[in-house]
């Protein structure tokens, strides 16, 4: 990181410095070069994020970049940036993940990786095995299990939930959310969609109403197809996903085209749930001396369900053929 990226002497959290029209600091001495070094969609979502900082304005935000988009690497440089402009101040960053190991401790690393790149290397130290400190400013790493004691910790700056859609609503309502209280700080809930049941959807769908009367974006959104205009080899992974699990596959509905299960997460879609009913009557228990098979063949293409189950003597003729596929 450039000298001029250094914090005045000053700088404090407790006062708001001017914002130019790119959303940064100038009387911090913010670079605005190391903000326009991320991806456009990334810059969008930074610069949101550090006028409500600087503006001490309080938004939460809920940020979805498609699976390997780049969404941790945008969280460790707004760290970094934040650490650096306050590191003047005893002031606190939180962020917390689903679990500690792996996920926190990823999100130590990385930070600890762009430190050092910005030249920071010796100074910054670790403490407690959870704090990263920078001068006096510190960014805490905290585990989001329900299991997880964190009461007690204080977000000046920034907090952070991560991988929003796996917390849970009442870990957060009661034990992360108050870390801001005292602060107004400003949070942002990182992740991909899953159903309509999560955390970060309920934060999205509560973003959303806020924006129809406000007008202040606080729900951004790029899904795979965004993040492959800036990365081709990105697009030829996913388009190879799409090939092996098939476009409506769960897994690259909600990871990769960032769309909401509506059903709430259910395995099968209701047309594969239909081709699962027989035309034969219903059979209450089996009949004496016969053995029935039905099974799920989950290695082809498209996941494809059992159109009908028979008697396994009724099979023999064709032993290499168990099961009757739609």
């Amino acid at each position: 990181m450039s000298s001029e990226m250094s914090p005045s002497p000053s700088a404090s959290a407790s006062e708001p410095h001017s914002i130019n029209s790119t959303g940064c600091s100038e009387g911090a001495g913010f670079s605005e070069a190391k903000i326009n070094r991320l991806r456009p969609y990334q810059r969008e979502v930074a610069q949101a994020i550090l006028n409500s900082v600087f503006g001490r304005k309080g938004l939460t935000f809920s940020v979805e970049i498609a699976r390997q988009g780049g969404k941790n690497e945008l969280s460790s440089q707004l760290e970094l940036l934040l650490l650096t402009l306050y590191m003047a101040q005893p002031q606190n960053l939180v962020k917390c993940s689903p679990t500690f190991k792996p996920q926190t401790v990823i999100s130590m690393m990385r930070l600890k990786d762009r430190l050092n790149d910005a030249g920071f290397g010796g100074i910054w130290v670790t403490e407690l095995g959870y704090i990263v400190r920078l001068g006096n400013a510190r960014a805490i790493f905290l585990s989001a299990d329900e299991s997880a004691n964190v009461v007690g910790n204080t977000a000046h700056i920034l907090l952070e939930i991560d991988e929003s859609q796996d917390v849970s609503k009442e870990k957060y309502t009661k034990e992360f959310k108050p870390m801001g209280a005292t602060t107004n700080v400003t949070t942002i809930h990182y992740g991909t969609t899953w159903d309509d049941y999560t955390l970060l959807e309920e934060v999205k769908q509560a973003n959303l109403e806020l924006e129809g009367k406000d007008g202040i974006k606080r729900h951004f959104r790029y899904d795979w197809q965004e993040v492959a205009k800036y990365n081709p080899d990105y697009l030829a992974y996913v388009e190879a996903e799409r090939e092996r699990l098939g476009e409506n596959h769960p897994l690259f509905v909600t990871q990769y085209c960032l769309l909401p299960i509506h059903s709430g997460g259910g395995y099968l879609s209701p047309q594969q749930r239909a081709q699962l009913s027989g035309e034969h009557s219903r059979r209450h228990q089996p009949e004496e001396g016969k053995v029935y098979i039905a099974g799920i063949d989950l290695a082809r293409q498209r996941d494809e369900v059992v159109r009908e189950i028979q008697p396994a003597s009724s099979r023999a003729d064709n032993r290499h053929d168990d099961v009757a596929y739609q």
